[in-house]
Order: structure tokens, then C-alpha cells, then sequence
């Protein structure tokens, strides 16, 4: 990996430790209908947004398994498959549908960490963890609304973060795993701004020659 790479991956780990320390350690004790912020959700919807499809899927992986390692009621891996999704699903509307505009973040949080805590809550439910379910569809709906509610409350913070993380290279997420970093597009064709810069001093050289 190349060096701006190494340090797009570090940014982006550095902004999920500080969102699980958050989570852990204040988020929690925010408490509306017993729902507390789910944190580890917005930063995946904000890596979407950020960042695309392929680089929301694989960044709400790794905040999703961040995520579960503080989770004991539910299974392994839940929380990094619906954020998984949620950011792919983020993503894609960001590179079809939306432009990033930072009035939009507010809305785009909220519908994102709204759709991921649901399909938090439907998965389990598949996968046989009924007790998530036990309150009934109108606690599912106020489960959306609240989780909805904080994310458009802490979207702008989290999104300054985690565009600052993705400032960089751009690299498929295949090329380094769950903790691909993203940032500016390496288009196909696009001329590295040194290119011009080397062909100009060769020309240089020769008619000085």
C-alpha cells in the first residue's frame, strides 16, 4: 500500500475508535423510550455518503463489528451486516441519485440510520432473535424515529469527520478489505497533475539542448 493510502486507512480507524468510544462511554446513557443513539450506524450512512457505495459497505462493516464487540445480547456480526447495508444502500443513492451537499446531510443521516436500525431489528429477527421484536411494530416504528432523530442531530460532526478520513486516493474496496480508504476519485483517463508538469520539463530540457 502506498503511503496516502496507509494514511486514509488510519484516518478512517481513528474516526471509528473515536465513534465507539463515544458510543460506549456517553452515547448510551442518551436514552429516549430506552433507545439510545447508535453512533457506530451514522458514521457507515456518513461513509455512503461520503465516499459511495463500495466504500459505505465496507466501512459500516468494520463499524458494525466495532459495533458488536459491546453487544452481548444479540449475535456477532448483526450490527456490521445492517450497517453494512445501510451504507451500501447510502452509497449507491449518493452516486445515482444525490449530490453531497451538507444540507442534505441532516436528512441523509436520518433516513440512513432510520432504514439500518430497522434492518437491525428485522435480520435479528429472522436469524431468531424474537426478543427484538417482543415490543411490537409500533416500537419498530419508534425505534426508526428515534434512532432517525439523533442521527440528523449528530450528522454534521459525524460527517465532518469521516469526509476528513476519506480525503484521499480513491481504491476499490476489494484492493485492501473491510478497511478500504476512500477519498478523491482516481478517474479512468484522468492525468496526474505531475504528468504535465514532468512532459513540460522535458520540453524544457530539450530546447535548451
Amino acid at each position: 500500500m502506498s503511503g496516502p493510502r496507509v494514511r486514509t486507512a488510519l484516518k478512517v480507524f481513528t474516526v471509528l475508535v473515536i465513534g465507539i468510544f463515544v458510543q460506549t462511554t456517553f452515547g448510551n446513557d442518551l436514552r429516549v423510550h430506552d433507545i439510545a443513539p447508535d453512533l457506530m450506524m451514522l458514521l457507515a450512512v456518513c461513509a455512503g455518503f461520503s465516499g459511495g457505495p463500495d466504500q459505505g459497505a465496507a466501512i459500516g462493516f468494520v463499524s458494525g463489528l466495532m459495533a458488536d464487540l459491546f453487544l452481548q445480547s444479540t449475535p456477532f456480526g448483526l450490527s456490521a451486516l445492517a450497517a453494512c447495508l445501510a451504507g451500501f444502500v447510502v452509497g449507491w443513492a449518493r452516486a445515482n441519485l444525490l449530490r453531497l451537499r451538507w444540507l442534505l446531510v441532516p436528512v441523509v443521516a436520518a433516513v440512513g440510520t432510520g432504514i439500518g436500525a430497522s434492518l437491525f431489528v428485522v435480520i435479528g429477527y429472522i436469524v431468531g432473535e424474537e426478543q427484538l421484536v417482543d415490543p411490537g411494530r409500533r416500537w419498530l416504528l419508534v425505534l426508526g424515529l428515534v434512532e432517525a432523530t439523533y442521527a440528523a442531530v449528530f450528522s454534521l460532526p459525524a460527517m465532518v469527520m469521516m469526509d476528513w478520513a476519506l480525503s484521499g486516493p480513491r481504491v476499490a474496496a476489494s484492493a485492501l478489505g473491510p478497511m478500504a480508504p476512500v477519498g478523491q476519485a482516481d478517474l479512468p483517463g484522468r492525468r496526474h497533475p505531475s504528468v504535465p508538469r514532468s512532459r513540460r520539463r522535458r520540453r524544457a530540457r530539450t530546447r535548451v539542448r
